[in-house]
């Protein structure tokens, strides 16, 4: 029996072929961006849950309580946190890990001859034994428990040994860091796999802290107050503690340490799972934003479902014959149905088999496009199998269900006289409904992507207050005077450079260095300042505008400092003239207080995620890590060759690299881009799949009135009141759902906005723009079959009369 009903069922689409492509066309573009979506979720969704006690696993983080009420978030925590596993028997293991910017990495060979410079990013780190206890790697060479014991050791990645040495032979080889320490390769691990935030390449030994940064070390392992974004600790906690518990127990050590400052910190557990989620603590993306994927995707599949339930139930009228013959010849309500559901099936298994193929095709494109390792592989991805399974049956059951309770339930008489009465009408108005759904989430999309598209435009051309253009920012391996001095006059002289600025960051960057202040015989404020170090030419290069005093004077002994219009607000002073030659102390600079010699105009030191804080800006020799250059636009590529060869000579020893400001600020809003890159993608498919469900609808229904249209040509009906005829009823539905989608979307997209300090407002045109493309649209889909059918010759239409 079931034979026989996929037999008649392939019988019957092979029949149909138009609606039948239409449906598995459709379908298919729906399953293939669920497959995608869901793939993307759940790469997310796995990342460091590998681990053997993932969780069980904790990350420290800082809650920085002001005096204003206000809370900083902070994702690091001092190393001196790594007491805690000697004071709280609770803590089962403890590690720390210190992320190092910017390594400069020498491979040296007999003879201590230099082979060759590599220059690593943000994946070199110093860390313990401890941390391969907590954090499962696979050995290739060398012993987890005592490769990192000894000062001046170090593990390797696969991929670093092979770049380094081109052998994986490398146990006992010596590397030297940034041309200061030497270190002994003792192990060598397989490269991290992709789902992990923990993306370091080469572990340092956490006993030669001291060797490699000799000024700060003592501080940085015993001041709980020395807190920073590139130190991490990580608690292993038993199944039957709670890290609240602990936390409590933490908070109770700290106070003796902390003093008068225990009130400002706050130490918080955070879940490893949480860790690439938690936007507080710059967490890659929000489960917000895989919530909201997830049910675009559901979207694009209820569409696709519209589409095949609308066809369905408008061919009802054209099977009725064939339903009524089969109910005369003995066919019972219930074989009607499983024959209707097994159509249903056999379509939905083509759709899937061609979203297989869709995916396959774009899948490293999208990859590249989204910066991802997404798989499909049907073999070892269990849960792909049951991801597309359940989808498959989902798909079969929400849209096979009712038309196939339509059909089943004509009656034989009505069915052959082609009277079907009040099924007909239920049915007709069910489509009318479904298409006003399919249109409304297809327009939210739109509008969703023409507001996300704006305010990532309106985020990467804002005026941040300085300008970010034609500035290239190079590292800096040694900022002693006599370097940096040397390097800026030799720069210059050369006439495509117009200014350059020691640094420790440019203008608008993620670092967060900052504390109280105290401005002249006043306590100390109960708000924070961000320090923001550089030398004097740095309100020129980067074109930041003074309103009040002078620029800083060159020199590290008398401090000077330039505030922003926002710091001598919150000092209540009104005139930016009254604040020049007072004195102000800064939290993290109060060994050395200055004079304030200037105020510059308030300009965005972060993303515009978040409005502008009170600032200072001061000279700094130590901390200076980067150069900014501003050069002409006349010739970049011999200017920067120009630059390329003054670093190279003062810094022989270092891997020269650069990145113009613009595109580190654009870094900023990779969020943005990838939702916009979603939603776009999504809205388009949307799109096209509604129009595929119009096209084949209205197909249906001008066959169905092929001689009413005949008999109107005849009694003088031109082209266009026939066009207009058919498709009225269409342009009506979506215009309904124009009113009803605008709405929604300005909700969410308010909603959605609120997350920026600076945003673009939602303007009436945007909803305007969208009614009129989706009209548009419509319009063209539905006049393409409308014009073919009223230019019919009415003679065919009426010959069988």
């Amino acid at each position: 029996m079931i034979r026989n009903y996929f037999k008649i069922a392939w019988r019957n689409l092979r029949k149909h072929k138009f609606y039948t492509l239409i449906n598995i066309f459709g379908l298919s573009l729906g399953i293939g961006c669920s497959i995608i979506l869901f793939q993307f979720i759940t790469y997310h969704l796995s990342f460091d849950t590998y681990h053997h006690d993932a969780k069980q696993l904790y990350k420290v983080v800082t809650e920085l309580h002001l005096d204003d009420g206000s809370v900083l978030f902070e994702q690091g925590s001092p190393l001196a946190m790594l007491k805690a596993k000697v004071n709280i028997p609770q803590i089962k293991e403890a590690t720390a890990v210190l992320r190092i910017h910017n390594t400069t990495i020498s491979v040296t060979q007999q003879g201590n001859v230099t082979s060759q410079l590599f220059a690593e990013h943000e994946n070199v780190a110093i860390t313990d034994n401890h941390f391969f206890d907590l954090f499962d790697y696979e050995w290739e060479q060398g012993n987890k428990n005592n490769a990192l014991s000894e000062p001046n050791t170090m593990v390797l990645s696969h991929t670093l040994a092979q770049k380094y040495f081109n052998s994986q032979d490398v146990i006992g080889k010596t590397i030297r860091i940034d041309n200061k320490n030497n270190f002994k390769i003792t192990g060598v691990i397989k490269d991290h796999p992709a789902n992990t935030d923990i993306k370091t390449d080469m572990f340092l030994s956490l006993s030669t802290l001291k060797s490699i940064y000799p000024d700060v070390a003592e501080p940085l392992q015993t001041d709980w107050g020395w807190i920073n974004t590139t130190t991490a600790v990580y608690f292993l906690l038993p199944d039957h503690i709670s890290p609240q518990s602990v936390e409590t127990m933490i908070r109770k050590m700290t106070v003796r340490d902390l003093g008068h400052r225990v009130n400002a910190f706050h130490f918080k557990l955070q879940p490893l799972s949480e860790v690439h989620f938690d936007g507080r603590y710059s967490g890659i993306i929000q489960r917000s934003l895989l919530v909201t994927l997830g049910l675009i995707g559901l979207l694009l599949i209820v569409i696709a479902c519209v589409n095949f339930i609308n066809m369905a139930t408008a061919q009802s009228f054209k099977r009725a014959k064939e339903i009524g013959t089969r109910k005369v010849l003995g066919s019972t309500p219930s074989a009607i149905f499983f024959q209707f559901m097994a159509e249903t099936a056999s379509i939905t298994f083509f759709a899937a088999l061609l979203s297989v193929l869709w995916v396959w095709i774009t899948l490293p494109v999208i990859n590249n496009w989204l910066q991802t390792s997404l798989t499909l592989n049907f073999i070892s991805d269990l849960r792909l199998i049951f991801f597309v399974l359940i989808l498959l049956v989902l798909i079969i059951i929400t849209a096979g269900f009712y038309p196939a309770m339509l059909l089943s339930r004509f009656k034989p008489v009505n069915a052959l006289k082609n009277q079907l009465g009040q099924n007909t009408k239920s049915a007709g108005l069910a489509r009318k409904s479904l298409i006003v759904v399919q249109n409304v989430i297809a327009q939210v999309l739109i509008i969703s992507t023409i507001l996300i598209t704006l305010q990532v435009r309106y985020l990467k051309t804002a005026d941040l207050g300085f300008n970010k253009s034609a500035v290239l920012m190079l590292p800096v391996p040694d900022n002693t005077k006599s370097k940096t001095d040397f390097l800026r006059n030799h720069l210059l002289t050369y006439p495509g450079i117009t200014d350059v600025s020691f640094c420790y960051r440019a203008p608008a960057s993620t670092a967060d260095k900052g504390g109280s202040i105290k401005y002249d015989s006043r306590p100390w404020e109960k708000f924070v300042g961000r320090t923001i170090m550089g030398d004097a030419g740095y309100v020129k290069t980067f074109g930041l505008r003074l309103i009040a005093g002078r620029n800083l004077a060159e020199g590290d002994t008398a401090k000077e400092y330039l505030v922003n219009e926002k710091l001598i607000q919150k000092l209540g002073v009104k005139d930016p003239q009254q604040v020049i030659g007072h004195r102000l102390a800064a939290g993290d600079l109060s060994d050395n207080p200055g004079t304030i010699v200037g105020v510059v105009k308030d300009f965005n030191s972060k993303s515009l995620y978040t409005a502008v804080e009170p600032e200072y800006i001061t000279t700094f020799r130590s901390a200076y890590q980067n150069i900014g250059v501003k050069i002409s636009s006349n010739d970049p590529s011999t200017i920067l060759a120009h630059i390329k060869k003054e670093w190279q000579a003062v810094y022989p020893d270092h891997v020269f690299e650069y990145r113009f400001l613009d595109e580190q600020i654009a870094d900023f809003y990779k969020k943005e881009d990838l939702l916009n890159k979603l939603i776009k993608s999504s809205a388009v498919i949307a799109i096209f799949i509604s129009c595929l469900g119009l096209l084949g609808l209205i197909s249906i229904l001008t066959l169905q009135r092929t001689k009413e249209i005949g008999i109107r040509k005849v009694l003088g009906a031109s082209v266009t009141h026939v066009t207009t005829l058919l498709s009225v009823d269409f342009l009506k539905l979506v215009f309904i759902a124009v009113v009803i989608a605008s709405p929604v979307a300005w909700l969410m997209m308010s909603k959605y906005l609120q997350n920026f300090a600076y945003r673009i407002e939602i303007q009436w045109w945007v909803f305007a723009v969208t009614a009129a493309l989706t009209i548009l649209i419509a319009f063209i889909t539905v006049s393409f079959q409308s014009i073919k059918a009223a230019m019919a010759n009415p003679i065919n239409s009426l010959r069988d009369e």
